[in-house]
């Protein structure tokens, strides 16, 4: 008796090992299914996504799910500013927190970054990195792997005028008045994810010339661009920071000097407006 009782204890200690051993899933690759992070921009009606495809082996017969965690707290950080994303799960729909499980489909799981539409993000180099394990039903850890999200988004920047004779390149002044200002001028718009400069040249130097006797007849003037009155007698720069407003107005008006004697005709100037992204 005493025999046969120790030999079922032994037998049953052998299955119950056995059971715990069973399966040796791993996981095998994550890729890259689908990202546009890199080409998103705060004026885009879709939000960014960044699609990961998880597959592991050696997992038939096994209960499986995944966990996944964000190191940067479901943030992408960069040198300026930190981009908060949401994941996108089959069985939970959005979630934000940093821990998220996951179920496994014929051996793999899509998993989605998502950048909301409207997120103000400034254009840089930014990074998270994810820590993936593999997990059989019971809690028994199979497997684990991290895996780096890197995103560098390209400064986009526009230019363009609003208001008052925006819908032409040329300004109409009318009646030309000595140290009269005109306000009647449109406004700059610029659509910009980065800190720019902004360029202002005068073709003739800050001076309308007269359309026939242009070396004899010409009158001063200076711009106001955005509060500053600037004399185009040399290029001007100025430089403007994003601050998370992509949209930038900068209203214009325009300052003749005291003039007199001067020829009745047509005086006209060409003022070009630039804008870059500033280098760092």
């Amino acid at each position: 008796m005493h025999i046969n009782t120790a030999l079922l204890v032994m037998i049953g200690l052998t299955f119950t090992t056995f059971g715990h051993a069973s399966c040796n899933a791993k996981i095998e690759k994550i890729e890259h299914v689908y990202d546009d992070f890199n080409s998103y921009q705060y004026q885009q009606y879709n939000d960014a996504k960044k699609r990961l495809k998880v597959s592991v082996f050696n997992d038939k017969g096994c209960q499986l799910y995944l966990t996944m965690t964000s190191e940067n707290q479901t943030y992408l950080k960069g040198d300026y500013q930190d981009i908060g994303y949401q994941i996108l799960s089959a069985t939970q729909g959005r979630v934000s927190t940093s821990i998220t499980r996951f179920s496994l489909t014929d051996s793999f799981v899509n998993i989605e970054l998502v950048i909301p539409s409207g997120t103000p993000v400034k254009s840089g180099m930014y990074q998270d990195r994810l820590a993936l394990k593999l997990f059989e039903e019971d809690g028994q850890l199979l497997d684990s792997r991290d895996f780096d999200i890197n995103a560098t988004i390209s400064p986009k920047i526009s230019l363009s005028m609003l208001g008052y004779s925006s819908s032409s390149n040329v300004i109409k002044l009318g009646e030309l008045v000595p140290g009269q200002e005109y306000t009647m001028l449109p406004s700059l718009q610029v659509i910009t994810n980065s800190d720019i400069k902004l360029s202002v040249r005068s073709e003739n130097k800050g001076m309308l010339v007269h359309n026939v006797y242009r070396q004899k007849y010409n009158i001063g003037y200076s711009l106001n661009l955005d509060g500053s009155w600037l004399d185009l007698k040399e290029d001007k720069i100025k430089s403007f920071l994003y601050k998370g407003q992509s949209e930038l107005f900068f209203p214009m008006s325009l300052h003749l000097s005291g003039f007199k004697n001067q020829a009745a005709g047509e005086y006209r100037d060409t003022i070009r407006f630039q804008i870059s992204p500033l280098n760092y």
